[in-house]
């Protein structure tokens, strides 16, 4: 039998890199910053990222390569941007790694109701746990991680389906407002972060050509209905919980139903950062074996990992939690400045696609383009951090060509 991945199971992947437990949290934070026009964010995103997935999709197809779109850049304007994207990605991990922490422990406290300087002493816990888990090389199935995406999508189905004695809130939608619009788009568009992760995987697909782009987008319209979905409960069954869809499920459900989107939210929060951790250890390390990077991140022990680089990873997130809970900054800053970082990202890839693609997709990378930069335009000065880590990036990538070349010549 083939290792070789489907059509389906491509799109099942792409479902299950997108979801992770921002399913239960995000609908959340944009009904908070969009109110009744935050159906109509989701189904706004869903459809305009589909030529952002179909483009992506194309350049896996025709490109296949396990370093997607860092090698994309490269292959259309050099070493220097291909490097510079690549270094980019490591430049999420100060605010998206202590995000997704935090979305992960908003349902620990909703199973426990442990708060404050306590919650963040069981934060840095977890981040010791995780890093004698990667110092020894444990790798978590991904089975385990199909089955909690799988069991995230049936309760959310259960919450549709179960009939509550309360009458659902009079919300209707309505013609929505620009700013309302752009101001959730800004947020939800973490939901499709990872969307480039299945260009890494072209090459394991049975028919590269004719399969990555209709997984690509199967998965986006999957996520997006899903999100819709959950959107459209939180409006109907409007929740003072502090994790919203804990509540609703506590009326649909019960207390059982509730505990079980909690116990969940922790699993599945924590696979994800786990499994984006080990992502980002091979990056490091592949940086630091072709000198871009110190050598030290990329010294591996005895089980093969590179001890040193899980050190400096989980450093930067263990600082970022403490700050983040000493100067209180909010997850919705968090996630925004992350967003930052992959528009960039996926905006180099768009421009990537201009050159090494027909011109025929060139209405595809344009509709792709007027979306990011909507996003762009939604995160505002948020995107300084973005915009400073690539220059940061820029320079540094500069300066060590001009000392490689210095020693050339001195030699």
């Amino acid at each position: 039998m083939s290792s070789k991945i489907s059509r389906w199971q491509g799109a099942g992947l792409v479902a299950t890199t997108l979801l992770g437990t921002g399913v239960f949290i995000l609908p959340q934070l944009t009904v908070a910053s969009s109110g009744n026009d935050s159906a109509t964010v989701w189904l706004l995103l869903t459809m305009m990222i589909i030529p952002v997935a179909l483009v992506m999709g194309k350049l896996a197809a025709n490109f296949p390569h396990a370093g997607g779109p860092a090698h994309y850049v490269e292959k259309a304007f050099g070493t220097r941007l291909g490097l510079s994207l690549g270094l980019l990605f490591i430049c999420v991990v100060p605010f998206g790694a202590p995000a997704a922490m935090l979305i992960t422990f908003a349902f620990f406290t909703g199973l426990t109701g442990i708060t404050g300087p306590s919650l963040l002493l069981c934060e840095l816990v977890t981040l010791i746990g995780l890093f004698l888990m990667n110092r020894r090389g444990l790798k978590l199935s991904a089975v385990v991680q199909l089955g909690i995406t799988l069991a995230v999508v049936a309760l959310i189905l259960a919450l549709i389906l179960t009939p509550t004695e309360q009458a659902a809130s009079l919300w209707q939608p309505q013609v929505p407002e620009l700013g309302a619009l752009l101001k959730g788009v800004g947020i939800a568009f973490w939901s499709f972060l990872g969307l480039e992760a299945i260009t890494h995987l072209a090459e394991d697909f049975r028919r590269p050509q004719r399969d990555v782009m209709p997984a690509m987008v199967y998965g986006c319209l999957l996520v997006g209905g899903i999100y819709v979905t959950t959107t459209v409960l939180l409006l109907l069954y409007p929740s003072v919980a502090d994790v919203a869809i804990m509540g609703v499920a506590e009326l649909k459900l019960g207390k059982a139903g509730a505990a079980l989107i909690g116990i969940l939210g922790v699993a599945g929060g924590l696979a994800t950062v786990n499994v984006y951790l080990a992502s980002l250890l091979r990056l490091l390390a592949s940086f630091a074996e072709q000198g871009v990077l110190p050598a030290a991140l990329g010294r591996k022990n005895k089980h093969g990992m590179p001890t040193w680089a899980i050190t400096f990873i989980l450093s930067i997130i263990a600082v970022m939690l403490v700050l983040t809970f000493v100067t209180r900054l909010d997850l919705e800053a968090l996630i925004t400045a992350t967003n930052g970082v992959f528009v960039l990202i996926y905006i180099a890839t768009m421009f990537a696609a201009c050159r090494l693609l027909a011109k025929k997709y060139r209405l595809l990378v344009g509709i792709g383009l007027l979306l990011l930069t909507g996003i762009m335009w939604s995160i505002g000065v948020q995107m300084l951090y973005a915009v400073t880590c690539l220059f940061a990036v820029a320079c540094g990538l500069t300066v060590r060509e001009w000392h490689a070349a210095h020693r050339r010549k001195i030699l």
